[in-house]
């Protein structure tokens, strides 16, 4: 099969967040062709919340998904980044928003100010982020939204993106695929099949998730393991009762063995525990949870993992996406964003049928994760075996160990990092190395003085704050759920809830 052939028909083999996301970019992208999703009726959605990147918002720009109709139906409360805890003697936040985004030719002039004085890991960002405030000016226009990240509620989440998928004519069909039929010739995918039922389309997306069902388990496409790079290899998730003040961000607890999420929604609050099983074993894990906790933990899901992607992605008529191509740990909610890069990245290479492109950018992406989670074990902790095993022994990737070499002098500069459709760029680095007490600071400093000083960053750190009213996150979500923001003027609210 080449460019040449039509393609008709496109067969998206499972129905999670993966396989009705790339539906959903399938079907704007290629409004002519047919897409169908095969979703297992066995495989099961464990709704204790997920978190997303800011590519969610840029998902939602593309397909034409209102951000406030997301937030009304998947549960779904603001996020501005993660807050780091206990993983450095001093937390830390990993949250890029402007005015501190300002450059002056590729050098983060705000960032190298604040550094070269020393300043707090804190005043990275607005110290609104860490009293869960959301500016009221966001009713200026309510169809935007104060956050480009979300938590959400995975089962709502799925049924949202369901609906919205119907609504676009793609067809879902409920049955579960027991085997693929390869043209004896051409060895490309005929169809797929259940016990009672046939599937043929000209191409097929493979959203199996850990079953990994097309490209590796027909096709035996080698799985690389970047095990090696990652200390980290299963996890526990868990739920608990809803917060009495939502969390305007994920937080990340470094473990005795690892770390823990918390992940906030209206109803209830995801958690899990990521760990390394040569330190700890499921039992003890959950009990580190409990004690942490102060009480009896329902365990909602266990699973392990071999961090890795396939060698590639696009093999024959067959395109891999999500779990069933790459997974490196949940660190930084890298899941739903590699999606829609992955899917980005695709659609520009379908009409050409240039695979091998194609499959080098999505390599690049994945390294792209992965160098910059490896980047948050940085660590100068040593109080476990595990953290001691970090501090020493950890084997950094090619680009991580190029990148902090440079950086062993500077701040991380935007040119320093090109990766089309890649997840992370030079500035993510920033808040998590400072926060890692990893940059000289000195160094930082006589770069800083060097870059020609003015008076324009005192101005722009002066006036971060400067709007009047903010409200508490859950308020906002209250409002926004009851609808009454329609009704209420912007003064009337701000002097309800200020909380300056």
């Amino acid at each position: 099969m080449n460019g040449n052939k039509r393609i008709n028909n496109i067969t998206i083999v499972g129905g999670g967040t993966a396989g009705l996301i790339s539906a959903l970019i399938l079907k704007t992208k290629f409004a002519d062709k047919n897409i169908s999703i095969i979703e297992s009726s066995n495989i099961g959605i464990v709704g204790v919340g997920e978190s997303s990147t800011e590519h969610w918002h840029q998902f939602c720009k593309y397909v034409g998904i209102s951000q406030l109709s997301a937030i009304l139906e998947c549960d779904a409360t603001f996020k501005a980044g993660v807050y780091f805890e206990d993983w450095a003697d001093e937390n830390f936040l990993h949250v890029i928003t402007e005015p501190y985004t300002k450059t002056e030719d590729s050098y983060f002039k705000v960032y190298g100010h604040l550094i070269a004085n020393n300043c707090s890991t804190f005043d990275l960002q607005s110290k609104k982020i860490l009293q869960n405030l959301v500016s009221t000016s966001f009713f200026n226009n309510i169809n935007n939204s104060p956050t480009n990240q979300f938590h959400f509620d995975t089962f709502k989440l799925n049924q949202f993106l369901h609906k919205e998928c119907l609504n676009r004519g793609i067809k879902i069909i409920i049955d579960d695929i027991d085997d693929v039929k390869l043209d004896s010739k051409t060895e490309e995918i005929l169809y797929v099949s259940s016990k009672k039922n046939k599937y043929a389309a000209e191409f097929f997306i493979d959203c199996s998730g850990f079953a990994k069902l097309l490209l590796k388990n027909t096709y035996g496409i080698n799985w690389i393991s970047y095990s090696e790079h990652f200390p980290v290899n299963s996890a526990i998730s868990f739920g608990t009762d809803e917060m009495s003040e939502y969390n305007i961000y994920t937080k990340a607890t470094a473990r005795s063995a690892g770390w823990s999420w918390t992940i906030p929604t209206q109803t209830r609050t995801g958690n899990g525990y990521v760990y390394c099983d040569r330190f700890i074993d499921e039992d003890n894990a959950i009990n580190e949870m409990e004690i942490a906790y102060g009480k009896k933990l329902n365990i909602s899901k266990t699973f392990k993992f071999d961090p890795g992607r396939l060698e590639k992605s696009w093999h024959k008529n067959c395109f891999a996406v999500g779990l069933s191509q790459s997974f490196v740990e949940p660190l930084e909610a890298t899941s739903i964003g590699s999606v829609i890069q992955q899917m980005f990245c695709f659609v520009n290479f379908l009409p050409s049928y240039d695979i091998d492109t194609c499959n080098k950018h999505i390599n690049e992406i994945f390294d792209n994760i992965a160098d910059y989670v490896q980047s948050h074990y940085l660590t100068k902790r040593e109080d476990t075996p595990f953290w001691k095993e970090l501090k020493y022994n950890l084997k950094l990737t090619k680009n991580l160990e190029k990148y902090l070499k440079i950086w062993e002098n500077r701040l991380p500069m935007t040119v320093d990092i090109f990766c089309p459709w890649g997840m992370f760029s030079a500035i993510n680095y920033i808040p998590i190395l400072y926060g890692l007490k990893w940059f000289n600071n000195e160094k930082i400093k006589n770069e800083y003085e060097n870059s020609g000083v003015d008076n324009s960053q005192n101005f722009i750190l002066n006036n971060i704050d400067s709007e009047s009213f903010w409200i508490s996150h859950k308020k906002m979500i209250k409002i926004l759920m009851e609808g009454d923001y329609k009704k209420i003027n912007k003064n009337s609210i701000s002097n309800s809830f200020n909380y300056n």
